[in-house]
């Protein structure tokens, strides 16, 4: 069974791998959308920045549950529905300011252990490892 439970850890190191990169790619993503949400007052096209948006927010709506970041999905599929329905440059850049904190919030929450304690010796500031 030794190799069962390396075949697990393995697994679980994977995985906690790549939620450390989500967690990493989401950030650099929210600061691609402040970018994006700016250039939204500019003058001229904006398919482009739109587009954009909407990509950001689609990947984030699909890949937030996989990663146990499921009060993400909702916000994200919220950003990526205001780009489909042509919502004005206005409302897209006040969604987006609004959703790019709480983004921030959840991600960051769960780096420093609050996002789903397992119990009273598992939270910030704790040694429950």
């Amino acid at each position: 069974m030794n190799a069962s439970t390396g075949q697990v850890t393995s697994m679980e190191a994977r995985m906690a791998a790549l939620k450390v990169r989500f967690i990493e790619d989401t950030l650099l993503q929210t600061s691609e959308l402040e970018s994006l949400a700016d250039r939204l007052a500019e003058p001229g096209d904006k398919d482009e920045v739109r587009q954009a948006i909407g990509q950001i927010a689609h990947r984030l709506a699909g890949r937030a549950g996989i990663f146990d970041f499921s009060a993400l999905t909702p916000q994200a599929a919220e950003l990526e529905h205001f780009v489909l329905s042509h919502r004005s440059d206005a409302d897209l850049r006040g969604l987006t300011e609004t959703i790019v904190p709480e983004i921030r919030r959840v991600i960051l929450g769960d780096e420093a252990g609050c996002h789903a304690p397992e119990g009273p010796d598992h939270g910030p500031g704790s040694d429950g490892s």
